[in-house]
């Protein structure tokens, strides 16, 4: 352990770089990450991109929304240095759920940063040397562009644009919110009643906000949830909103049906957004890590998302447990957690997917919690986050109340938070959370295999018969297969190769001072290796027939390809 921190401690040093910078074709694009950006916007961005950095750049469409948008994803990669299949690769996305809106701005952001620090930052010139990054911001498009134009408040909407008949009356999506006064939120109701008759009370400290009665006291007002109608005469309001079919309850692994789990849709990928991202998947095996950004709670998730679902390999776990921990000193205030166990269950997510079927680390990130700047026990209430919008936004977060003669409940009053509040935070503030989460993500690219073949240890055993000992060092800690990759086999094995002499036996050296070594049965020529794993040595062997120098070659899925001249001497 002692000597895997030394080498931690040895790679971590900063190499200083010979790059030049990325000089851009015209003029770059400006992003500015102070503020959200619309489905478009962001659209236009990563054209802009795409279009000032074409040789490091290219910008696709790896499929529809529902209703016909673009699920773009723009690959970084130095050609130079190899195609993007041939280099590990670090996949991320954001927005999955439509009012999660934050995690295609710190996506963004990842584009932004990575392209505008080559050549001046060494760690990110290293990084986008040896790998390739995809990233694709929007997994929801739609839901977006709905919660920017509205209806809408920080719930909703949520799924993709999926009709669905939630109550059962043969219609899809007739009863949802309605922007009752067109202020362009979702804000709530509430209803002045005889004292007696209500749930709730003015509070006291600030009559804005509305507390519900504890025995012994009287109520004089009804709080009757979101803006809506009852627009189909059945006695109910907001019952059959758009959608709902979660994005995050669709993919493969672990799927559960509707009645075992809410937004799971018909079957697994019944939507063309997770569909097409997993289909564009199965043809980029070299993806070995995924973050998938979220909000809100301030939390770094790994799986499983179920407790049912088997454990991790402890190989496994010591590499999540290595870049979760030291994500928490990255993002003060967020929590290294597991899905079931910390959060809630959930079947058919994008994490458990990429681990589970792909055999790729993986991490969601749940970012921002409402502020805490007035909070004094721990807990935020309503009267301090009023404050908060009194004193730091000056008013900005929350409508005032105001009346509205409603159809069924008769007069009312209408107010309350935006539908940004609550699960986003304030522009000034933004940047610093994309920027932190930023660094998260690149502390998983540090760490993606990083291959080398070390000197090789020649031994001459008979007339023009070699023994080689040849050893492949991965100095980044994740592992070029990971225990659940090897375990249920998700993917080929790492094969290892000699060119320039006849390869007699072959296999894996489990002790190479008590010369215990697996030797591989059939097909010597062609070595399967479980893989290197983080921070270690596989040490490989050949018995070789010939002389003069032979080439060793290694080829890893998520490791990369390299090859190295051995001398027969």
């Amino acid at each position: 352990m002692r000597s895997h921190i030394a080498v931690l401690i040895l790679l971590l040093a900063t190499v200083p770089s010979a790059a030049a910078p990325l000089q851009p074709v015209g003029k770059p694009p400006e992003a500015t990450f102070n503020r959200l950006h619309t489905y478009e916007e962001i659209s236009d961005l990563l054209k802009a991109y795409a279009a000032a950095y074409p040789k490091w750049t290219k910008l696709e469409s790896v499929g529809k929304s529902i209703q016909g948008r673009d699920l773009w994803m723009l690959t970084i990669n130095n050609q130079a240095t190899g195609p993007d299949l041939s280099k590990p690769a670090m996949y991320i996305d954001g927005n999955i759920h439509a009012n999660e809106v934050q995690g295609a701005e710190t996506a963004l952001y990842t584009v932004d940063y990575l392209l505008k620090s080559y050549g001046s930052l060494p760690r990110v010139t290293e990084m986008m040397d040896r790998s390739v990054f995809y990233v694709l911001p929007m997994v929801n498009p739609d839901g977006r562009a709905l919660w920017f134009k509205g209806p809408s408040d920080a719930d909703f909407p949520r799924t993709v644009m999926m009709p669905v008949d939630d109550d059962r009356d043969g219609k899809l999506d007739e009863d949802g919110y309605d922007d009752m006064d067109g202020d362009g939120y979702i804000t709530t109701m509430r209803k002045k009643v005889p004292l007696g008759q209500g749930t709730h009370r003015l509070d006291p400290k600030d009559p804005r906000l509305l507390v519900p009665v504890q025995p012994g006291e009287l109520g004089d007002y009804l709080f009757l949830g979101k803006e809506g109608f009852d627009n189909d005469g059945d006695g109910r309001v907001n019952e059959d909103p758009v959608g709902y079919v979660d994005p995050n309850r669709t993919w493969g692994y672990s799927w559960e049906p509707e009645y075992v789990q809410s937004g799971a849709g018909k079957y697994p990928f019944s939507i063309p957004e997770t569909r097409s991202i997993a289909n564009w998947a199965l043809q980029h095996p070299n993806i070995a890590a995924v973050e998938s950004y979220h909000n809100n709670g301030q939390m770094i998730l790994r799986g499983p998302g179920a407790k049912a679902d088997p454990p991790y390999p402890p190989q496994d776990l010591k590499v999540y447990d290595l870049i979760g921990k030291e994500g928490e000193k990255l993002l003060p205030g967020y929590h290294y957690y597991i899905s079931w166990k910390d959060l809630y269950t959930v079947h058919g997510a994008t994490t458990d997917h990429f681990y589970g079927i792909m055999g790729v680390l993986a991490f969601t990130n749940e970012m921002y919690n409402p502020p805490a700047d007035f909070d004094k026990n721990g807990e935020v209430t309503q009267e301090e986050l009023m404050k908060f919008n009194d004193l730091l936004t000056l008013g900005r977060q929350f409508v005032d109340w105001h009346p509205f003669n409603h159809p069924q409940y008769g007069p009312i009053e209408i107010g309350g938070f935006k539908r940004d509040v609550g699960r986003v935070p304030e522009g000034w503030a933004l940047e610093d959370e994309t920027h932190r989460n930023n660094a998260f993500v690149l502390l998983n690219a540090y760490h993606l295999p990083r291959l080398s073949i070390g000197e090789a240890v020649v031994k001459k055993v008979g007339d023009h018969l070699w023994k080689v000992e040849v050893p492949v060092l991965n100095d980044r800690g994740i592992p070029t297969m990971t225990a659940m990759a090897l375990n249920n086999k998700l993917h080929r094995q790492d094969v290892a190769t000699v060119t320039g002499g006849k390869v007699i036996s072959s296999g894996i050296v489990n002790d190479q001072y008590l010369d215990k070594i697996d030797v591989q049965a059939h097909r010597p020529e062609r070595l399967m290796v479980p893989g290197v794993e983080g921070l270690s040595t596989r040490i490989l062997f050949f018995l070789v027939q010939g002389d003069g120098d032979v080439t060793v070659h290694y080829d890893s899925l998520k490791g990369g390809k390299l090859a190295k001249k051995v001398a027969l001497k």
